[in-house]
Parts: structure tokens; C-alpha cells; sequence
């Protein structure tokens, strides 16, 4: 005990920030980020050499003074418990999460704030697994659960491209003779499509389907989650049917099966070669009938070969193996989707559907879409809520992120960089301005020297840019 106790604050501090499951970040009085954890940065899509030493408002375009719970902290000097917050980074990713400000006063003088937050997300899986995992109902009729989580079809996978179609008509006729699958696609192709539409066509269809993200659980839990659990097996424990028992004679979807542990790999490998399962401080075998769909989103012989995906499992799992492209490599599906979600965010806000300028298509076509269909999604649920009645689609429309991608790659495309530069700089330096003058209180000298420019020259700057102080 005593040991323990001599150990260093800062020792302990850094270990409790860097393992905690939960966001910290620390800003200073005047809004730069001075800590930054590493579940933070999983919540809001930073990494902490990308937000140390930078201020919030560069981070976060979408925030502002009068809706920063960070600045009302620091202006009020009292603590904001449990705050929802919904706000978008400069990469356009949108973050829902709940938030916990702290002042960090020394006497009497404000000197920043600290910031908890818990992801929205995360919790609202974790409490739909364990909840249904805990409550799950057991009825009369052994097929009223059959629609547990389960609805999407093959027609919900929207795609233009040949191989895809065909590979589609061929799951269509397989799909019925019960063999496992892997999916193997990366982040954002639609996996969970798939797996629910072969479910949903298979001779299964009108048993259980029951979904489990295996990245989403914690390692101790996700084992009672599977197998169940007997009385008395540790403090707490209840007799419970695991997901296995539940699923029986249905379809169990195991996504991001690449994240489990290598002895709940072989307990799984286990189940599958002999049907039945063994609950948690358990001794009877108890008869399973169930079909499984694994997901993995990194190549599955990369995974083997790195000793994170055991090879006999994987043999066990691959009767049918699926493999979806990335949208990068199917380029007429970028212009097809972009166009179908077009068309249904022009209905949902009620706004006349825009098209796509040459500039932004050209950009479409280059960028490399590491979110796939997912992000393509988001990016044009953003660009219609800011095409604000215009006929075109420009660069100007895009997220932060993606005009920073832009000037970074500074791709060399004529059509791209003649009709759409100015545009581009002037919205940057706009923003760049803009936010340093909130920094500054609209201080034009101390703008200016933040700048690093002079004085005349961010004040014609702000006439150009027809920059004038908010009211």
C-alpha cells in the first residue's frame, strides 16, 4: 500500500488518462487544447498530435461561443454535468456524446476547463447487448423473435457495378444450404447488408438472427454475452443463456470477429466443430444448431499471417467467402450512389436536387474514399445541408476535411484547380481569419500578430473577404 502510495501523480495520472475508457481532454483559458487522450481522439476522429496546441474553434467548425459548453464553463466558472452535445469536426465526422466540464480554478483565477466525454454511440451498443443479452424475452412461439434486429435485404445493397451484381445473383443461390460465411470488406461497404439479406433469403429466414459487433463488448463480458453464464460462476452471475443458445436454429452475425481474443477464437472454433456450447462455470454441453456470418474489415490472410485470426477457424468460417471491393475501386458506384443520396436527402430536407459540378465530380473520382460507402453517405447528407438552393454542387459545399485533403494531395487536375482555386483560398483564409479573430475578441493588432501578418494587410484582407464583426 505503501508503495503504491509513493508512486508519482503524474505517473498515475498518465496511467489512469491513457487506460481509462473515457474522453479527457484539457483546454486552457483562452480555448487551446492542452491534453488529449486517446479515447478522446477514438470519439471525436483526432489524434493528439493533430489537436495539441490548437484551438477548439479551428477543431470544430460547427462550434462557436454560444453553444461550447467548454467556453460556458470557463465564462461561469461552474462545473456542466452529463451535458448531450451533437457537433461536427473539421473532418466532418459528426460526434454525438455526453459531456462532464470541469473549471480548473487556483486562486480564484480560471485557468481551463476539463472535459470528460463517453462516445453516445458506444453506450447505446453496450446497453443494446447487455440489455438484450439480460431481457431478451423468451415467448411462447420459437419463431416471434425472427425479426430481432433484422431488415435489410439485397435490394437495400445499392450498387451499379457488374461484379458486384454478379457475385450478389450468386450468394442469391447458395445462400439457402446453411454453410457458414465470411465477409470480408473494409469499414463502410455494407457487410451487415449482406449478412442480414442472406439470413433473410436463406432457410432460415423465419428463425432468430442475432447481431454481435465483437469490437463493442468488453473482452470479460463479450464470453458471458456468446456461452451464458450459470449461477455462481463469478460475484453476480445469474443463469443466462448465452447468444449461441438464443440464436438456435437461426443466424448469428459475429462483426469484427477480427477483434476477439485468441481464447474466445478457440472456444468459438470449439462450438463450431462440435454444436454445442458450454456456459460460463457451466459443466453440461447444451446441442446448438446455429448458422454463422462472421465479418472481418482487414484482409483475413494479413490477419492469419499477424497471428490475429486463427487459420482453422478461418477454414471453419470461409465455406462461402464474401469479399466487397472498396468503393475506390468501383468507380461508376461513386457517381450512382452520389446521385441516389442526392436524390433522397433533396425529399428528406425538402431542397430541389443539385448536381454535381465538374470540379467535385473530378474530385470524387481521385479521392480514395477510406470510409466507402459510409462516408460518401455522410459527405453528401452534409453538402445538401449546405448547398443552400444553388444548382451546383461545389468544392466550396464539401467538408473541412475534404478541401484540406484537396490543397494537401494538390491534385493535378486542370478542370479541378482552373475553375475551383480562388473558391477554395478564399473559403480557407476566410475561416483561418474568422476563427482568429473570435480567438482574439476581434482584437485586429493581436489578429494580426497571430497571423504572423501585418496589421493593413489582414484589414484589407477582411474588406476582400467582406469580414465584418458578428453582432
Amino acid at each position: 500500500m505503501k508503495k503504491l502510495l509513493s508512486i508519482n501523480t503524474n505517473i498515475l495520472f498518465d496511467i489512469i488518462t491513457k487506460n481509462i475508457d473515457v474522453g479527457i481532454a484539457i483546454i486552457d483559458k483562452d480555448g487551446y487544447l492542452v491534453y488529449y487522450n486517446k479515447a478522446m481522439g477514438e470519439i471525436e476522429g483526432f489524434d493528439s498530435n493533430e489537436v495539441l496546441n490548437k484551438h477548439i474553434f479551428d477543431l470544430f467548425p460547427s462550434v462557436d461561443m454560444k453553444n461550447s459548453s467548454l467556453f460556458r464553463c470557463l465564462k461561469t466558472g461552474k462545473p456542466i454535468y452529463n451535458d448531450l452535445q451533437s457537433y461536427i469536426n473539421k473532418k466532418g465526422k459528426k460526434i454525438y456524446s455526453i459531456i462532464t466540464n470541469i473549471p480548473i480554478i487556483e486562486d480564484g483565477e480560471i485557468l481551463g476547463v476539463v472535459e470528460f466525454a463517453e462516445d453516445i454511440g458506444k453506450i447505446e451498443k453496450l446497453h443494446k447487448s447487455v440489455n438484450n443479452w439480460l431481457n431478451y424475452p423468451k415467448l411462447n412461439n420459437p419463431d416471434s423473435n425472427a425479426d430481432r434486429i433484422n431488415h435489410y435485404s439485397f435490394d437495400d445493397f445499392k450498387t451499379c457495378d457488374k461484379s458486384l451484381l454478379d457475385l450478389i445473383e450468386k450468394v442469391k443461390r447458395i445462400a439457402s444450404y446453411g454453410s457458414n460465411v465470411l465477409i470480408y470488406g473494409e469499414t463502410g461497404t455494407g457487410k451487415e447488408i449482406f449478412a442480414q439479406s442472406i439470413h433473410n433469403i436463406s432457410n432460415r429466414r423465419n428463425k432468430p438472427f442475432i447481431a454481435q459487433n465483437c469490437a463493442a463488448i468488453p473482452e470479460n463480458l463479450l464470453e458471458s454475452i456468446l456461452f451464458g453464464t450459470e449461477k455462481g460462476s463469478f460475484t453476480g452471475a445469474i443463469t443466462k443463456e448465452g447468444l449461441f443458445e438464443e440464436a438456435n436454429g437461426g443466424t448469428l452475425l459475429l462483426d469484427e470477429l477480427n477483434t476477439l481474443p485468441a481464447y474466445l477464437q478457440a472456444k468459438l472454433l470449439r462450438v463450431i466443430q462440435e454444436g454445442y456450447v458450454r456456459r460460463v462455470g457451466g459443466r453440461e454441453e447444451r446441442r446448438v444448431d446455429v448458422r454463422i456470418i462472421a465479418t472481418v474489415n482487414e484482409n483475413p490472410m494479413e490477419l492469419i499471417k499477424s497471428q490475429r485470426f486463427r487459420q482453422d477457424l478461418f477454414f471453419r468460417l470461409s465455406t462461402l467467402y464474401i469479399c466487397i471491393p472498396p468503393l475506390r475501386e468501383r468507380k461508376d458506384d461513386i457517381f450512382y450512389l452520389a446521385d441516389y443520396f442526392i436524390n433522397k436527402y433533396s425529399t428528406v430536407f425538402n431542397v430541389p436536387k443539385p448536381k454535381l459540378s465538374k470540379e467535385v465530380s473530378n474530385f470524387f473520382m481521385e479521392y480514395e474514399w477510406k470510409g466507402n460507402v459510409r462516408e460518401l453517405i455522410n459527405v453528401i447528407e452534409y453538402v445538401m445541408m449546405t448547398v443552400e438552393g444553388d444548382r451546383e454542387i461545389r468544392l466550396r459545399h464539401l467538408p473541412v476535411y475534404l478541401l484540406e485533403y484537396l490543397e494537401k494531395e494538390n491534385i493535378q487536375k486542370k478542370e479541378i484547380i482552373h475553375s475551383s482555386y480562388s473558391d477554395v483560398v478564399n473559403d480557407f483564409e476566410k475561416e483561418m481569419i474568422l476563427n482568429a479573430l473570435i480567438r482574439n475578441n476581434w482584437n485586429v493588432t493581436k489578429t494580426a500578430r497571430d497571423l504572423n501578418i501585418k496589421r493593413q494587410t489582414l484589414q484589407n484582407k477582411m474588406k476582400k473577404l467582406n469580414i465584418n464583426k458578428l453582432k
